[in-house]
């Protein structure tokens, strides 16, 4: 199925942040750059809502992260981090965001899933049968879902382009002036401390 995309599309983007934080350090040990993903991922339609949803730790120091995302137009939603008797954590926040991508259907034509987690394959396939929107997904291939992939019906691999994900990443190619260069985001670029997510749970 070929996808569409046109400025008067609506969207809305929902951002599974400990998936991709996880995908992030285990594949570059560095942090994501959420901003770079709502640039690419968007781009020139018309963007209705962005929610993010994160873990909140027991150290309580997420205020910097929640404040650069509000700034790029990305709304929070946190769970506290939960921790059981013996030091087992559990830190889920796949239900809250099927239902808000559930109760959203309606109003855009456009969804687009932040996640490479599989379990979100049956979302997929309700969003795009009762609704008939548009879903789309923008993950790390490398840790992505197949059936999630193929379930969409556009998939954008961060690990094409890891330089215009991450912050600070750099690959000898991108270092060059010239042929190879990453365009210039027109969503203002945060620091490590303020854009880096203290997911803290186990996925």
């Amino acid at each position: 199925m070929s996808v569409i995309k046109h400025s008067d599309q609506r969207v809305a983007v929902f951002i599974d942040t400990q998936n991709l934080y996880h995908s992030a350090k285990n594949l570059y040990n560095s942090k994501v750059n959420f901003g770079a993903i709502m640039n690419m991922a968007v781009g020139k339609r018309k963007l209705i809502r962005a929610l993010a949803y994160v873990i909140t730790t027991e150290a309580g120091d997420e205020t910097n992260f929640f404040e650069a995302l509000t700034k790029i137009g990305i709304e929070t939603k946190t769970k506290d981090l939960q921790v059981f008797y013996g030091g087992a954590k559990k830190a889920d926040w796949d239900v809250g965001l099927a239902v808000d991508a559930i109760r959203l259907a309606p109003k855009v034509d456009t969804i687009i899933l932040a996640t490479g987690d599989g379990d979100f394959v049956p979302l997929v396939t309700f969003l795009k049968e009762h609704f008939g929107v548009q879903v789309e997904v923008i993950s790390f291939g490398r840790s992505s879902s197949t059936k999630l992939r193929e379930a969409c019906e556009d998939f954008i691999d961060m690990c094409d382009h890891p330089e215009k994900f991450l912050i600070g990443y750099r690959t000898h190619r991108s270092s060059k002036k010239g042929k190879g260069g990453v365009k210039k985001s027109n969503i203002k670029e945060y620091s490590d401390e303020d854009l880096g997510i203290f997911a803290g749970g186990d996925k």
